[in-house]
């Protein structure tokens, strides 16, 4: 945290200096008080009845400008330090936001959305208080205490020491429930990740929710889990009671020894009226310090345990950019070269892919097909090192991908992906995203027209500026996968990665947008992954997976006449097409 301090020096600055005089101020206004009330106490010596009205006003009025004084720097005080904190807030968000879009995707497959959502916001606010008001109360004690004890002592040191032994407790009372209240505090922030991931899954699922009725399932389940945040979070109140409550019982004990001592030596004359009155505005002084002590404590535990759960995010090292010597910088043409590709998924009991070899010239089209479960997709993720790859396997343009900057290598492929993802934004913005600079609005229509979209935008409302739901809930499956392949074709990147994106359009939209694509992609690299074999009849080449090895590797014409798994799958294919046309 403390290399967040520079950015924001001027507000703590003058925040410091604030609040180090007004807490001064604060700590020498019961001696103007004294003051005024020694005046016209007749029992103090050097009473002088002449003079004593005047001088009682004249210590009131500087005891009220005090206090006004002093509030006026309270305000202050709290304008820069509570400001920087907020700006602390924004800066922590956002270098947390970075970090996290700059990790590597296995990582995000291992934590889940809603507990990093919750760590975003709830547990960079709990850091944000702990830096700000509770950084500012524990400043204030360590000003006032201090000049408070001094006071204390200057005027009746005795007292002083008789006020100090109940004080004392506060370590005791620390150490034996602080630990409480951290173990508390960490198990609330796991439960708030728990509850918010719940709410995604349950909204970002609401159609199969609905589809399966399973809406009391649910809530039985939210519920559940709003139980269990209500008992740790009532749990650390109780921690937090027993805290706080130990800590006044030191203040009233103190406060008792002073009206029984000071009282009786009042009494016997060893102490006058107004030493012990200000004696009161002291202890008084020293007890919000000593309450607010436990009040930042626990704000501390609940900081220190949500800044292990966001050191989690930011202990993780990001993607690197490169993992060999950089390559040098030149325009790519989309020649792909894969040899002897293996790759395993963490913990996977066999490789995704085994000593895997293609070659793709630029400009031509491979396509891969076969068996669920083959390697398909894991295949193509791997071509724009969206995860690891061992070096010298998988090469862009003759250049290893792993020499590549991710920038460069990434700008050069454009997916279609098999999970038609859009964002809640327009239809516009959607087809545009991939992008670079100021998208052609020629260009655009000309995407979402090959995609086979464009009928469908001209009889909504407002267009390509119509809006979608969370995740495009608001269009068709079809019509969210043509808009992935829109966004895909409006880029100018010179591979073209398309992942069994025809899957949710009907053979006759197939045609449609297979004929388009063949013009749209002219002069670009394409991988196309198929179920629908009919997708890539025309492919230059088609790799068969199986297994994650290549089983079969060819023309359209030589599969068929090599009458494996490629020509098994075509004729039983061909056979529904010809049921469903008949139907």
């Amino acid at each position: 945290m403390l290399r967040y301090l520079p950015r924001h020096r001027r507000a703590i600055a003058v925040g410091g200096a604030t609040l180090v005089a007004g807490q001064a101020l604060a700590a020498y206004a019961p001696q103007l008080l004294r003051h005024a009330l020694a005046a016209l106490d007749r029992g103090v010596a050097g009473f002088e009845a002449a003079t004593a009205r005047d001088a009682a006003v004249r210590f009131a009025a500087a005891y009220v400008a005090a206090v006004f004084v002093q509030g006026l720097l309270g305000f202050l005080t709290r304008r820069t330090l509570i400001g920087a904190s907020r700006r602390f807030e924004r800066d922590l968000k956002r270098d947390v936001f970075d970090h996290l879009v700059a990790l590597p995707l296995s990582w995000f497959d291992r934590v889940r959305t809603g507990d990093l959502l919750s760590r975003l916001t709830s547990d960079v606010e709990a850091v944000r208080f702990s830096v700000g008001p509770g950084v500012m109360y524990l400043a204030q004690t360590a000003v006032k205490l201090p000049a408070a004890v001094v006071a204390m002592v200057a005027m009746e040191w005795r007292l002083a020491l008789l006020v100090l032994v109940p004080l004392a407790g506060i370590a005791v009372v620390v150490r034996r429930l602080s630990p409480s209240v951290l173990a508390r505090s960490r198990a609330v922030q796991d439960r708030l990740g728990d509850l918010s991931t719940k709410a995604q899954e349950s909204f970002s699922g609401a159609r199969v929710v609905r589809a399966y009725a399973l809406e009391e399932r649910e809530k039985d389940a939210f519920r559940g889990l709003n139980e269990r945040l209500v008992t740790e979070t009532l749990g650390l109140a109780r921690s937090r009671a027993f805290l706080s409550g130990g800590l006044r019982l030191t203040g009233d004990l103190a406060l008792l020894a002073v009206v029984a001592w000071g009282g009786r030596q009042v009494m016997g004359g060893t102490t006058d009226a107004p030493t012990l009155v200000a004696f009161l505005f002291y202890l008084d002084m020293l007890l919000w310090p000593m309450i607010s002590f436990g009040y930042v404590l626990a704000s501390f535990q609940r900081a220190s345990a949500a800044l292990g759960r966001l050191d989690a995010v930011l202990s993780t090292a990001p993607e690197p950019a490169t993992t060999l010597p950089p390559a040098p910088p030149r325009p790519l043409r989309g020649a792909l070269s894969v040899r002897g590709l293996t790759f395993s998924y963490p913990g996977a009991a066999r490789p995704a892919l085994q000593d895997l070899s293609v070659e793709v010239p630029a400009g031509s089209v491979l396509a891969v097909v076969g068996p669920v479960g083959s390697g398909k997709s894991t295949f193509v993720s791997l071509l724009a090192r969206l995860r690891d790859v061992p070096p010298g396997t998988v090469l862009l343009d003759g250049t290893d991908v792993d020499a590549l900057p991710l920038g460069t290598l990434r700008a050069a492929f454009a997916f279609v992906p098999q999970d038609a993802f859009l964002f809640s934004a327009s239809i516009r913005e959607n087809v545009a995203y991939g992008a670079r600079g100021t998208p052609d609005p020629a260009r655009l229509a000309a995407a979402v027209d090959a995609a086979g979209l464009a009928a469908e935008v001209a009889a909504f409302p407002a267009g390509l500026e119509t809006v979608v739901g969370e995740r495009g809930i608001t269009l068709s499956g079809g019509q969210r996968q043509r808009a992935t392949i829109a966004r895909a074709l409006a880029s100018d990147a010179p591979v073209l990665v398309v992942d069994d994106a025809l899957s949710a359009v009907d053979t006759r939209t197939e045609a449609r947008i297979l004929d388009a694509l063949r013009h749209a992609r002219a002069g670009r690299t394409a991988v196309v992954v198929a179920h629908r074999l009919s997708t890539v009849r025309d492919a230059d080449r088609i790799v068969v997976l199986d297994g994650g090895r290549v089983a079969e590797s060819g023309t359209h014409d030589e599969l068929l006449a090599h009458g494996g798994w490629y020509a098994r799958t075509w004729r039983l294919q061909r056979l529904h097409a010809e049921l469903e046309d008949l139907a």
